[in-house]
Parts: C-alpha cells; sequence; structure tokens
C-alpha cells in the first residue's frame, strides 16, 4: 500500500510538473508573441512617425509655395494695374496732342483760304476801282 501511495505520489508529482512545463512553455510562447507584437508595433508606430513627419514637412512646403506663388500674383497684378494706367495716361495725351494738331490744322487751313479770299477781294475791289 505505501507502495501504492508512492507510485500515485510519484505520478501526481509528474503530472504536475508536465502541467507546469506546459504552461510555463505557454507562457514564454505567450511572451514571445507578445515580445514579436510589441516589436511589431514598435516598426509600424516608427513608420508612422516617418510618415507624419513627411507629411507636415510636405505641407510647409506646399504652404511656402503658395505664399510664393501670392506674392508673385500680387505683385504682377499691381505691375499690371500700374502698366494699364500708364498706358491710360499716354493714350489720353495722345488723343490731346492729336487734337491739338488738327484744331492748328483747321486754324491754318482758314488764315490760308481767309487771306486768299481777302486777296481776290482786294484784287476785284482795285479792278473795280480802275474800271470805273
Amino acid at each position: 500500500m505505501m507502495c501504492l501511495i508512492r507510485i500515485l505520489a510519484i505520478s501526481l508529482a509528474l503530472c504536475s510538473s508536465i502541467a507546469l512545463a506546459q504552461e510555463s512553455s505557454a507562457e514564454a510562447e505567450l511572451k514571445q508573441e507578445l515580445a514579436v507584437r510589441d516589436s511589431v508595433m514598435q516598426v509600424q508606430g516608427d513608420a508612422c512617425t516617418l510618415e507624419k513627419d513627411s507629411l507636415r514637412s510636405v505641407i510647409e512646403t506646399e504652404k511656402a509655395k503658395s505664399e510664393n506663388w501670392e506674392k508673385s500674383y500680387n505683385t504682377v497684378k499691381k505691375d499690371n494695374e500700374t502698366c494699364a494706367q500708364m498706358l491710360s495716361t499716354s493714350i489720353g495725351v495722345n488723343e490731346k496732342k492729336k487734337e491739338k494738331e488738327d484744331n492748328d490744322r483747321r486754324a491754318a487751313a482758314m488764315a490760308t483760304s481767309s487771306s486768299f479770299l481777302g486777296g481776290v477781294g482786294i484784287g476785284l475791289l482795285i479792278m473795280w476801282l480802275i474800271m470805273k
């Protein structure tokens, strides 16, 4: 009977050690899986951080480009307004100059025709005085 108790105790000890070995093996496997998961998550986190930094850099670059384009547009717009104003002034000056030249031509034509008619009138008057 004592032998039976010893066998039973040894069997029980053996089963418990096997169970403990299985549990410690399962626990080690679980810890290993957790370590792999944590390392994968760390790599993905680093990749996300890099991508986020890259996207931030792209946004800052695009923002700088946008500000530069806006400044260039405003400069071109201002230059265009100045040019249009100068062109308008130049056209106005040229029209006034052309009007003055036309008035001068009319005055010259009027003076020429007046002197011709005056000469004809004096000639007719002299001929009338001579013929009388």
